[in-house]
């Protein structure tokens, strides 16, 4: 009896250790949302909320028209702050790759619904679909992923959090390289032994971050979400604004993020977005297919936490025709057009009777 009460405890114990994981510290990392080895590169109006750093390499290309949020971060290229980030990079790495006691995952998780703690997969891993990361309530809550080797989320996926889950507690140890799919949400710092890639749409709530590679963007909304929150009071809440610029039929993906406060937040508009975009309150997701005309939309973005606690920021959303289509003049050209052309035949109409009252 003595002995199955032994056994039931350390058993006890051991997912009591799986689950109470510690944040993996970040350091000089953590202000980084883009960090990369040997090259970072951009194609389209990404915007970054925080640091995009680069070391030893000293190729970045793209921006503009990717921008850092004016007052979030700056570009650091071969230099002091880059250069301590990456060596802090490689301590966490080696933090997160080093931790015991996994619970064994592999394959796709899309459609599961994980509680906090440490997961391994000894190969590749892959997310279609939904995959949801439930906090139970606790706003501490950590997880932290161990991937052998490749990580790929499919077009459209996403890694949803509930239950005060924040994308500050949650870490993906990438053996080889990551990438996330067509319009997909991510959460969490992603840490890649070689490169990171984002591809068109892809919004992310957290870190890219990459030790001997690149990191490749398009089109991106990149939100650092701050440090660990595990043991800290929660600080001011702030509110993100979504990507600035859509194609007019083209689809639209991008996120409002919410950081300090005490979630799980709540998200609303002031105004209205552009024609054909969307707001999820819950998630702070913005999806949809903008409609014409090409113009520029102003709102108000708004967080609620679970406290009562809010932020608001003033955004903006420019709808233009897809790139490589026809640009259609604004109204004021075509009207000097069209006033320009009845000019043109009045003087020729009086060309004409000239010419017949001379014959």
């Amino acid at each position: 009896m003595r002995k199955l009460t032994a056994l039931l405890l350390c058993a006890m114990f051991a997912v009591c250790l799986q689950a109470a994981q510690l944040p993996v510290t970040l350091g000089a990392a953590s202000t980084f949302t883009v960090l990369a080895s040997s090259t970072v590169t951009n194609t389209g109006p990404t915007v970054v909320y925080g640091d995009v750093g680069l070391s030893p390499g000293t190729a970045v290309t793209g921006f503009p028209p990717g921008q850092i949020a004016s007052g979030t971060g700056a570009l650091h290229v071969a230099d002091g702050p880059a250069g301590l980030a990456q060596g802090a990079l490689t301590a966490a790495y080696n933090d997160a790759m080093g931790r015991t006691l996994p619970v064994t995952v592999a394959g796709d998780l899309g459609g599961r619904t994980l509680a906090p703690g440490l997961y391994k997969s000894t190969s590749t891993l892959g997310i279609t679909g939904v995959l949801t990361l439930d906090g139970g309530g606790d706003a501490n809550s950590v997880f932290i992923f161990q991937v052998g080797s490749g990580l790929t989320t499919a077009s459209g996926s996403e890694v949803r959090l509930i239950g005060g889950a924040q994308a500050a507690n949650i870490f993906w140890q990438v053996g080889s390289s990551a990438t996330l799919g067509t319009n997909s949400i991510f959460n969490g710092t992603i840490m890649a032994q070689a490169s990171v890639t984002l591809i068109t749409g892809t919004a992310l709530n957290g870190r890219a971050l990459a030790r001997t590679g690149a990191v490749n963007l398009d089109s991106n909304t990149m939100v650092n979400p701050g440090p660990p929150t595990a043991g800290l009071p929660p600080g001011a809440m702030a509110v993100t604004c979504p990507l600035s610029a859509a194609q007019i039929g083209v689809e639209y993906n991008s996120l409002l993020v919410a950081t300090g406060g005490t979630p799980p937040y709540t998200y609303s508009i002031t105004g209205s977005l552009p024609p054909g975009l969307s707001l999820t309150a819950s998630t702070g997701v913005v999806t949809g297919i903008p409609s014409g005309p090409w113009r520029t939309t102003s709102f108000g973005a708004n967080a609620l936490d679970s406290l009562s606690g809010s932020a608001a920021r003033s955004c903006s959303i420019t709808t233009a025709p897809p790139i490589g289509a026809p640009i259609p003049a604004p109204p004021s050209v075509i009207l000097v057009a069209i006033g320009l052309g009845c000019v043109a035949l009045y003087q020729g109409r009086q060309r004409l009777l000239r010419h017949l009252r001379k014959t």
